[in-house]
């Protein structure tokens, strides 16, 4: 899958759509994610 980034302020975000989010069981309304980096690699999990 390949995403795009947008233009924040002076920042860059990423969207995410429902069905990602549901493959990852993440509810954006009261779920925290935990960001690691490896290298090139971005790792999103959902916070225990």
């Amino acid at each position: 899958m390949k995403r795009k980034f947008t233009k924040t302020g002076n920042s860059w975000a990423m969207l995410f759509t429902k069905t990602m989010l549901e493959i990852m069981d993440i509810d954006p309304e009261k779920d925290q994610v935990e960001i690691e980096f490896d290298k090139n690699t971005l790792i999103m999990k959902k916070e225990k």
